[in-house]
């Protein structure tokens, strides 16, 4: 029997996905760190200790010195990793082989840049340029095919910015300029054609980032992961509720097929991408920075959840639902320190559960620093920028990824010999660290703190488990020296 190229693909990506393995689910905790580690050198690891499930930190990229320039992510809500999460790439850079981290490509650039994989095949990267044109990108074959070419406008964009392919590879929303007015112009990759245009009167106008040509009154256009829906998200700082746009503002919803406008399904846009709740409708999610609260909302009808409320979420963050083969899930980056700085995956739902993908010790001094992590396809991998607390030097910031650590991993911040056993244990535990520990908490699989122990302080303790259930759990102990560190253990 003979089997398709993606075919293969899909197969791969479910095993992948079988034996994916995630942090333990748990309630959200506000963990700080007391001490950042030392920057790891390149494809070198360091394992943070302080959340329930130890997350190993890869180091995945260095200083590029052709360009002078620290590869950084783009954005959250841009895929880095292929369909079946055996290569990533850098931008419209580089790909790169995703168990070595060795380079496989050396992308075209400008010649496809702006870029997206296909959520379908993992040889396959889209190209959306500016002058309409629309190519294939072949990685195996270091190929490129044209295979479409919009007319009739002064720039074409994706998103700008934020824009994505549905699950399937069938549509993508883009945005067209023509002099003052913006085209939505939805596409049909399977048959290369466009299936509607919408135009929005004066929504161009002469709006600019940076410099950059940008729709003044468009924050960004992209279509849900099923390819029933468009979402506009308006540019709160040129409208808002108060001074709309010919009547748009905030997050609206519109049929793909014809553009029919549906509903507002919020009234003020912020960082956000679409996804599906854990009941299996489609949703798009919101980072509230003002209120400290993440906000989901059904795209089929007139209904918001709130799915977190923490004083943590008062400060800047990113969402992303790139985890498109774990619907249900969202990631939330904690941009400032301030706010405890993780990485969390947020089940999107009421139970506020939630799993600790670690920190990013990135400084957030500036926008070269910020983390925006995304998910891989399965959701069990994140990447993201860090500095490592590198405040000073403006431009640098690396390439992490973060995955959860092995479980016999023994490695932390700095050294720290943090020994527990026996491991399994029966009756009693005994923790032994080369600092005086000062607290030992206890947590069970879900993240539940079942004990409190203060005022330790010694170097050696025992620990009796026979009241505890058989199961697993996880000892967090703070040290002298300020910092944290966690171990698992089984109960028999």
């Amino acid at each position: 029997m003979k089997f398709s190229t993606l075919t293969i693909s899909i197969f791969l990506s479910f095993c992948n996905f079988i034996y994916a393995q995630f942090p333990t689910d748990g309630q959200y905790q506000s963990i700080f760190t007391n001490a950042t580690p030392e920057m790891p050198n390149y494809l070198n690891s360091v394992v943070d200790n302080t959340v329930p499930s130890p997350i190993n930190i890869k180091r995945v990229t260095k200083y590029f010195e052709a360009w002078n320039w620290y590869p950084s992510l783009d954005y959250p809500k841009i895929q880095n990793w292929n369909a079946d999460q055996s290569l990533y790439r850098i931008s419209s850079w580089k790909v790169f082989d995703a168990q070595t981290h060795k380079e496989v490509q050396d992308l075209p650039g400008g010649s496809i840049y702006p870029s997206s994989w296909s959520n379908t095949n993992p040889d396959l990267i889209y190209s959306f340029q500016e002058d309409g044109k629309i190519k294939k990108y072949f990685v195996a074959t270091n190929s490129i095919q044209t295979v479409d070419n919009i007319q009739g406008y002064e720039y074409i964009k994706l998103g700008p910015g934020e824009g994505n392919i549905d699950k399937n590879d069938n549509f993508v929303a883009l945005v067209g300029k023509k002099g003052i007015d913006l085209d939505v112009i939805v596409y049909d990759l399977q048959n290369l054609k466009i299936i509607h245009t919408e135009t929005f009167e004066g929504a161009w106008a002469e709006g600019n980032r940076l410099g950059i040509a940008y729709p003044k009154y468009i924050d960004w256009v992209s279509i849900s992961q099923s390819g029933d829906y468009i979402g506009i998200m308006w540019d709160h700082n040129a409208t808002s509720k108060n001074n709309p746009f010919n009547t748009h503002y905030g997050v609206e919803i519109y049929n793909t097929s014809d553009m029919q406008y549906l509903r507002r399904v919020a009234v003020y846009g912020n960082h956000g991408d679409f996804g599906y709740a854990a009941n299996g409708d489609e949703v798009f999610v919101q980072f509230w920075g003002s209120t400290g609260t993440v906000n989901m909302y059904y795209l089929d009808r007139m209904e918001r959840l709130v799915i977190a409320t923490h004083s943590d979420f008062n400060g800047a963050g990113h969402l992303s639902c790139r985890n498109i083969n774990r619907p249900g899930w969202t990631y939330l980056t904690q941009s400032s320190s301030a706010q405890s700085g993780q990485i969390i995956a947020l089940k999107l739902d009421d139970s506020g559960i939630v799993e600790h993908f670690g920190h990013h010790f990135s400084s957030y001094a500036n926008s070269n620093k910020v983390a925006l992590a995304v998910p891989s396809p399965n959701g069990d991998k994140v990447m993201f920028n860090s500095d490592f607390g590198d405040a000073a030097n403006k431009d640098l910031a690396y390439i992490f990824e973060g995955t959860l650590a092995s479980n016999l991993a023994v490695e932390n911040f700095n050294n720290t010999t943090f020994k527990l056993y026996p491991n399994p244990t029966k009756n009693n535990v005994i923790i032994e660290s080369n600092h005086t520990i000062n607290t030992i908490l206890i947590f069970n699989s879900i993240g539940q703190k079942i004990k409190t122990i203060l005022d330790v302080n010694t170097l050696s303790t025992e620990i009796n488990t026979e009241q505890l259930n058989e199961g697993v759990y996880f000892i967090k102990l703070t040290t002298n020296n300020g910092n944290y560190y966690s171990r698992k253990f089984v109960k028999n």
